[in-house]
């Protein structure tokens, strides 16, 4: 028999169980009692009208909303078939792009091939010329009984021959623009003047100094006697290797500080043989570990090269001066004058203007007046008397003939009258 609880818990379980089937059938009761209420039918059935309405309006949003996503969705078709063609035509766009830089990168390619392959050939062609022509000068040097060289060594180089030229080259055999310059510059095969560029080196001739030591003091370290020195051993050091090859007639360095014009050296010849065996010696040879570059020079006259101003030291550019600034040679050596002034054999009938001195380092009289070799290119106003006597000479030849005429019957009275002392004393010494 179960105990005393279980017994009180099992009773509970019933009790619970009554009291839950009361309250259901309470409830069902009330429930039939409510549906047979006029009241609570038409509250149903109004509920079941906004049910049904709630349910059509449910149904009427869900319906537009449908046929809102149906619109976004044409719409975000429509857009992606817009995207879709114009990022094909992109596409499409880059291809041709990307053809066209392929076509256009292999035809530079093709270019380039065959400028390479062009300069290789002219490379070759010049390496061939200028065996050829070092050939020819060997031969020439060789053949001691040849006077005139060959016409091939006797031939101008140009750079552009269509072209006028360019002046400053001409007169100094220098240009600034160097290969770019849109004028003509000719070169020489063969000539009496070498010219070995950027030959003496020193650190004043540089005049293009960084900006951080702009403002600094550089004769604390170099001044312009040690450039006067250096360039004394400079030229000690080569004149006589150059001396082997023949009789320097002109030894001329350049001052100048610009770039193009720094450190030349003109070497002139007595004779071309000369210097074309100068030319092939130094070929492919060092001095102070920098390879010379040896040329041929076709200066027409010094006096047409040097700066005037120079000489005087009142060039107003100083060594920025496009024409050239010399250095002295040591002792004046190898210092001929500037230009040879050519005699004139003609004899005229009235007296010429006297010739005047060519300038030179060792002129220490009256400067010349020419202006490019004056102070100013204004004419000089004052003259002295004598000067001006001879110019009045010279263009009045009646009053000169009439002068020598005077002279003549002058000489010849006093002739007459000799002869007629002679013959009385002659005269006296018979009578007697």
């Amino acid at each position: 028999m179960p105990g005393k609880r279980s017994w009180r818990k099992l009773v509970k379980k019933y009790q619970r169980q009554r009291r839950r089937q009361r309250c259901a059938q309470e409830r069902d009761h009330e429930q039939m009692q409510r549906e047979l209420d006029p009241a609570y039918q038409i509250w149903m059935q109004q509920q079941a009208e906004l049910e049904e309405f709630q349910r059509l309006a449910a149904e009427r949003q869900q319906q537009d909303m449908e046929e809102a996503w149906l619109r976004r969705e044409a719409l975000a078709q429509r857009q992606f078939r817009v995207d879709l063609a114009k990022r094909r035509q992109e596409e499409a766009e880059l291809e041709r792009l990307r053809e066209q830089q392929f076509q256009e990168l292999a035809a530079r390619e093709k270019v380039q091939r065959e400028r390479r392959e062009e300069r290789q050939r002219m490379v070759q062609e010049a390496a061939a010329e200028f065996e050829a022509m070092m050939q020819r000068m060997h031969d020439f040097l060789e053949n001691a009984e040849q006077r005139s060289p060959p016409p091939d060594l006797q031939r101008v180089a140009e750079t552009r021959p269509e072209e006028k030229p360019c002046e400053f080259f001409t007169r100094t055999n220098s240009c600034r623009f160097g290969l770019h310059c849109t004028f003509n510059h000719k070169r020489p095969m063969l000539a009496r003047i070498l010219l070995i560029r950027h030959f003496f080196t020193h650190p004043l001739l540089h005049s293009d100094v960084h900006k951080e030591y702009a403002t600094a003091d550089a004769d604390l370290e170099l001044n312009e006697r040690d450039l006067r020195n250096d360039y004394d051993e400079f030229f000690a050091d080569v004149v006589p290797e150059l001396e082997k090859f023949g009789r320097i007639l002109n030894f001329r360095a350049v001052r100048n500080t610009l770039a193009h014009l720094r450190g030349h050296v003109f070497v002139e010849y007595e004779q071309e043989r000369s210097a074309l065996r100068a030319f092939i010696n130094l070929q492919g040879r060092y001095y102070a570990s920098r390879r010379l570059n040896v040329e041929f020079s076709n200066l027409k006259t010094w006096r047409g090269a040097v700066c005037g101003l120079s000489l005087t030291r009142k060039c107003p550019k100083g060594f920025s001066c496009a024409y050239l600034h010399l250095f002295r040679n040591p002792r004046n050596l190898y210092n001929c004058d500037l230009e040879q002034t050519p005699r004139n054999t003609r004899k005229y009938n009235t007296i010429s203007t006297p010739e005047t001195k060519t300038p030179s380092w060792d002129d220490k009289t009256d400067r010349s007046r020419n202006w490019r070799w004056s102070e100013s290119p204004e004419p000089e106003i004052s003259t002295d008397l004598s000067a001006r006597k001879a110019h009045s000479r010279s263009k009045s030849p009646s009053r000169e003939k009439k002068q020598t005429s005077r002279d003549f019957s002058k000489r010849y009275r006093n002739h007459t009258n000799c002869n007629d002392s002679r013959r009385s004393k002659s005269r006296t010494v018979s009578q007697s």
